[in-house]
């Protein structure tokens, strides 16, 4: 393995580590307490060390984390502190110097429109939104809800009506599509409002590349649509506007975003028939095991461009890297690849001696607080994680048990 200079001419480094006992209380990285030196983590006997980032990062940077499946039937209850002890997820975030969590909104994940052979994704429905927006404003916290409006995971390759729509028998033409999305979208923002748990930011549609309820079904070997009510092209302007609207109307200080996939790539295509809309930030999916999110250099390139062109904020919405290997490590070369900036292995990330990534906990955290530099050199306004509350997953910040691992600590990075 390479050893780079992270770890080398420290001259300030803060130590949290994590105590013993399930009765003693762990000591966290408070965001107030990080200043420009270099920050240190040891959990569970494993010590990672960070040096801030090469950028101004403001007061408001967003370090975001999706906190979404907390709730699903593997995850619920198994959170804790770094000593043992049982706290909420958000009470947890919150120590460690998060300030927004992510929540995902599904139509109705039990019982909708759903892969053939295929399970509910988790829980994520209007009931379990409320109780994990109340959760995270009582830690403090700020929250970006996202609309997938579907039953079911929504991606470029999959945006399913949801099966209710479908049900009533009335969903023929884009209007009524249009109207449905209305009133679903003043419904659940209605019921966080009475809840006192508004969402101070509200994303419509998720990872909307090919548009927005496009598909009528799921099925694993066809995936049907209708050219009167698919959302692309005006009918998903359409769309958006009304989900916007409706947005504003019953959360007028929330901001609004709409989010990409295929961060690297050039979006001006789809972002340029926008122009109409009146949305606040440009959210960005980012992951580097996938070919068609482009390099970290050229995420940095667009952040800087869609910024200046489109006159929005960006952040990076999705990200994440793996702290240890998959039965399959197919992707490792695409990932290497995707890791350099100029050709050379983003500096601070770790490589074996064949020049490719490693996965470490180490490398987790240096992956992350890449993706942060560059967010932060670009003027982007944030990052968040996606996946950190799968535990013991590829790319979770939480073990098997529960427990945090040290990088956790990797969105609190400060810039110098």
């Amino acid at each position: 393995m390479k050893i780079n200079n992270l770890i080398m001419g420290i001259t300030c480094v803060m130590a949290f580590t994590a105590l013993t006992s399930c009765s003693d209380v762990p000591t966290y990285p408070e965001a107030d307490r990080i200043n420009s030196g270099v920050i240190s983590a040891t959990i569970n006997g494993e010590t990672i060390t960070l040096e801030p980032v090469n950028a101004t990062l403001g007061a408001d940077f967003m370090r975001g984390f999706d906190a979404s499946a907390c709730n699903d039937t593997a995850y619920k209850g198994t959170y804790c502190t770094a000593s043992g002890a049982s706290k909420d997820l958000f009470d947890i975030l919150a120590d460690y110097g998060y300030n927004w969590v992510r929540l995902r909104v599904w139509n109705d994940p039990a019982n909708g429109n759903i892969p053939t052979g295929g399970s509910p994704a988790g829980a994520s429905d209007k009931a379990t939104v409320v109780n994990q927006a109340k959760r995270a404003k009582s830690a403090g916290l700020k929250v970006l809800l996202d609309f997938h409006y579907s039953d079911y995971w929504a991606d470029p390759a999959k945006q399913a009506i949801p099966k209710a729509w479908l049900t009533d028998g009335d969903v023929t033409d884009a209007d009524t599509v249009a109207g449905k999305i209305s009133e679903y979208t003043k419904e659940v923002l209605q019921a966080l409002n009475d809840a006192n748990a508004a969402p101070d930011m509200i994303q419509i549609g998720n990872e909307i590349n090919s548009g927005i309820l496009r598909h009528k079904s799921l099925s694993s070997s066809e995936v049907g649509t209708d050219a009167t009510v698919t959302g692309t092209g005006a009918n998903l302007i359409k769309y958006l506007e009304s989900g916007i609207a409706a947005a504003k109307e019953v959360c007028p200080n929330a901001k609004i975003m709409l989010h990409l996939a295929n961060g690297g790539a050039d979006l001006n295509k789809l972002l340029s028939s926008f122009t109409s809309l009146k949305y606040d930030v440009i959210g960005l999916s980012w992951y580097s095991e996938w070919a068609n999110h482009k390099s970290i250099g050229e995420l940095k390139s667009r952040i800087a461009e869609y910024k200046e062109k489109y006159g929005k904020e960006v952040v990076v919405v999705e990200t994440n890297a793996h702290y240890n290997k998959n039965s399959d490590d197919s992707t490792i070369a695409q990932q290497t690849a995707n890791l350099k900036m100029d050709g050379k292995i983003y500096p601070g990330i770790l490589t074996d001696s064949k020049g490719n990534i490693v996965y470490s906990v180490q490398n987790q955290a240096n992956i992350i607080r890449a993706v942060v530099e560059v967010t932060g050199a670009a003027e982007g306004s944030g990052v968040f994680l996606w996946g950190g509350e799968y535990t013991g997953a590829w790319n979770s910040v939480f073990d098997s048990t529960g427990k945090p691992l040290a990088s956790i600590i990797a969105l609190t990075i400060k810039g110098k």
